[in-house]
């Protein structure tokens, strides 16, 4: 590209989109210090050229195929926020084949400008550009997919060799990278042998959590223990010195789907000396599963309130249980959630059928509210329906756009309009269609007759609910109440029982 030219193109860029990804070193670990690198080398080129800057920096795994900041930049790439991306190359932006062309082609159709951390530029709709570009996007393309490869290769190598491979170590291991294998963190370990021992004991997690956060423990970030990441803790195998390798597909704990088992790599006595021995752990996961057969919750029957009743106070979704010492009376019990300490929530229960009579209370209260809208809005004088003429004229403009975006594209096609003028005048055109459409929208959901047969409509519904009710049974009860309410927030402090107050969140 001869100088003129290249003065030419940066001249037009006066705003950037920055995106940074981590890349790996050769040990396929992600950095970083390359990262920082990067940051400083593409923000030496804004600066430089004096442009304007909005960095896009992705903080998860770079293998990571939810790429939220990617996303972002698409988004105000396509609003034509940006005149050019830079990056360090075309394999930060993409790594895959099907991604790749896409992106491509979303900066020729927008007259994108792409520019590397060597301040080469590429004008997309410069076909020599278009190309070269291409071919370094599948070079990039193909040495990443054959990294990828290597490093599955290398992690499966590891882990039938008994080393550590799955990254972060469990809470109570330590990793020597030198040797790479784990070692018992001694301090840690004591509270690992103290949860197994609990479990085995018959104690729940969300108590274990509460003891080890009482005796001063932390989670490796830091963070207080809860019942579940004690449960992860009872069934990881790693403490009984297995490792457990090629379980997931993908790299995301959460989400990744599980393999068979017969896919697994499991290396028995792969971590030497291990904090918890074989007969401990098959103890504590025999006691785990016990407590899950024996858990109330799994059993419980469903009733006309279930999974609507949540405390005001820290949000934890109340239960029903059956009083058998009072004749088998049904209550909402007080909420029992404690906080990381132990500390007990202060909400207080109610007998189940006084919150059933709180309730229909509040939905008799929500009708006639309603009820005096309705009136209210009928009462209204309006000869003539304003907003409907008004939609009858947004409705013939947007025919009116839609015809002339069809010429321009025409005129384009018989070379009657050069392809910069399309551009100009279809992205005017294009906004002024985006305007009517949600101009037109909102009116449509704000019309007064839309607002009259909603009303109706609901009044009707909840003057149906309050006759029939009682004939429900529990399941249908729980529907229909679940149908118009998303839930029922219940305030009852212990220290006030004078006072208990329900706030219904309606799903209108």
């Amino acid at each position: 590209m001869k100088g003129d030219e290249l003065l030419e193109l940066k001249n037009k860029i006066k705003r950037v989109a920055i995106y940074l990804r981590k890349s790996r070193n050769k040990d396929g670990e992600e950095t970083e210090e390359t990262l920082a690198k990067h940051r400083k080398r593409l923000l030496d080129i804004a600066h430089k050229n004096n442009w304007q800057y909005e960095i896009f920096q992705e903080v998860g795994s770079s293998m990571d195929e939810l790429r939220p900041e990617y996303q972002k930049m698409i988004n105000k790439l396509t609003d034509g926020m940006f005149d050019a991306v830079l990056s360090v190359n075309l394999a930060r932006v993409t790594r895959d084949d099907a991604e790749t062309p896409k992106f491509m082609n979303l900066l020729r159709q927008d007259d994108i400008l792409f520019v590397t951390d060597s301040e080469r530029i590429y004008d997309l709709e410069v076909q020599e550009d278009w190309q070269a570009l291409k071919f370094t996007g599948f070079v990039n393309n193909w040495e990443y997919e054959n990294i990828k490869a290597q490093l599955r290769k290398g992690k499966k190598d590891s882990a039938k060799m008994g080393r550590w491979s799955n990254g972060t170590p469990n809470y109570g291991y330590i990793y020597n990278r030198s040797e790479r294998k784990l070692e018992i963190d001694e301090e840690k370990a004591k509270a690992v042998k103290l949860a197994f021992q609990m479990t085995i004991d018959g104690i729940g997690a969300d108590n274990i959590a509460v003891k080890l956060n009482k005796l001063g423990y932390r989670t490796n970030n830091g963070k207080f223990f809860h019942g579940q990441s004690i449960v992860r803790m009872i069934r990881s195998e790693i403490y009984k010195g297995w490792i457990v390798a090629n379980r997931l597909k993908g790299r995301n704990k959460t989400n990744g789907k599980i393999r068979p088992q017969d896919q697994w790599i499991v290396v028995k006595d792969a971590v030497k000396p291990c904090i918890i021995d074989e007969d401990t752990w098959d103890k504590a996961n025999k006691a785990l599963d016990k407590r899950k057969l024996l858990n109330p919750r799994a059993k419980m029957r469903k009733h006309g309130l279930s999974s609507l009743i949540v405390c005001g106070f820290c949000g934890r979704t109340h239960s029903v249980t059956i009083r058998t010492d009072r004749n088998n009376m049904r209550v909402i019990q007080s909420c029992r959630k404690r906080n990381p300490l132990g500390e007990k929530c202060i909400n207080g229960g109610i007998q189940y059928n006084t919150m059933m009579e709180l309730i229909i209370n509040n939905i008799r209260m929500k009708k006639d509210q309603i009820q005096l809208e309705l009136e209210k809005l009928k009462d209204e004088n309006e000869t003539i329906d304003a907003t409907a003429i008004e939609i009858q004229s947004i409705e013939q403009q947007i025919k009116k756009v839609e015809k002339a975006l069809q010429m321009l594209q025409l005129q384009l096609e018989e070379d009657l309009i050069s392809l910069n003028d399309f551009k100009e005048r279809r992205t005017i055109r294009s906004i002024e269609l985006d305007n009517l459409q949600k101009e037109l929208t909102k009116l449509k959901e704000t019309t007064k007759e839309d607002k009259i047969k909603r009303k109706e409509s609901f009044i009707e519904y909840l003057d149906h609910f309050l006759d029939n009710w009682s004939e429900l049974d529990e399941s249908q009860l729980n529907n229909e109440l679940m149908s118009f309410i998303n839930k029922i927030i219940w305030y009852h402090p212990i220290d006030n029982k004078e006072y208990r107050e329900i706030k219904i969140d309606w799903a209108e």
